[in-house]
Order: C-alpha cells, then sequence, then structure tokens
C-alpha cells in the first residue's frame, strides 16, 4: 500500500474514531504537529498508554484501601484527565470526569463504577491507538515516506 493511501487510511479511521466520540481535535493536532523524529506519535501514545495503566492501577489500589482518600484520588484522576484530554481521549476525558464526581461527593459505589468506566474507555482508546501506531509504523518503514508531502 502506498504512503498517500496509509496516510489517508489514518486521517479517514481517526475521523471515524472523532465521530464514536473517542478522539477530539487534540489527537488532529499531535497528528499534524511538526516532527523533527518520525517516532514522534509512536513515543508519545506510548507513553501515554504507560503513564495511564500505571494511574489506573494506582487508582484501583487506593479505592481498594480501608480508609479511602480521596483527595490523593482525586489529586491521580486530574493527572489522568489532563493527560487524555491533551492526547485527545475525549471519552476517557469523559470518564475521569465522572471518576472525579463521585470522588467529592465520596460515594465509594459511584467511584469503583466510574473508575470501571475509565479503565474501560482506556482499553478501547489504547485499541484504537494500536492500529494508529501501526499505520504510523508502515508509513515509517520507507513503505510510504510520500505521505507526509
Amino acid at each position: 500500500m502506498g504512503g498517500s493511501n496509509v496516510w489517508q487510511e489514518q486521517r479517514n479511521f481517526v475521523k471515524s474514531l472523532h465521530e464514536q466520540g473517542i478522539l477530539d481535535s487534540h489527537f488532529d493536532e499531535i497528528l499534524d504537529l511538526p516532527r523533527e523524529s518520525p517516532q514522534f506519535v509512536i513515543d508519545l501514545v506510548s507513553t501515554f498508554c504507560s503513564d495511564a495503566e500505571n494511574a489506573i492501577a494506582a487508582l484501583i489500589r487506593y479505592l481498594n484501601e480501608p480508609d479511602i482518600n480521596y483527595s490523593r484520588i482525586i489529586d491521580q484522576v486530574h493527572q489522568i484527565r489532563g493527560a487524555s484530554s491533551c492526547i485527545g481521549g475525549h471519552r476517557m476525558a469523559l470518564a475521569c470526569r465522572e471518576l472525579r464526581y463521585a470522588c467529592e461527593d465520596k460515594d465509594k459505589d459511584r467511584c469503583l463504577a466510574a473508575c470501571g468506566k475509565t479503565r474501560d474507555e482506556y482499553q478501547i482508546l489504547k485499541e484504537k491507538f494500536n492500529i494508529i501506531l501501526q499505520m504510523e509504523r508502515t508509513m515509517i518503514s520507507g513503505e510510504s515516506k510520500r505521505g507526509r508531502q
């Protein structure tokens, strides 16, 4: 498949994720940034995914403590929400917002449900990012250098 075809396929896929509410325009901005490194998007998304997985694991631990420190959870949620907003993870950011509201109300059951929703939205986002990153790798491989011109 030619480079411009992969590039267009990626853009169409991202557009479909917009339509589903999974991504927003922040991700388009990332794709459009000038790149000193062809690995930029891959590195950025990989770092986001690693950080998000660690943060969600921490949230689950915090929510399972006998004496829940809601302010610590809120701090963690702010970090996750900020990261997901910056990378364009719209539905994940919305799930984080719901988790923050549940924490502000100190409602453990709602927190657990919202944390599960945040984790689920992260898994969906990660799956979609994996597809996008495969397209990035295809474009980088030299098979598609024309796609960015």
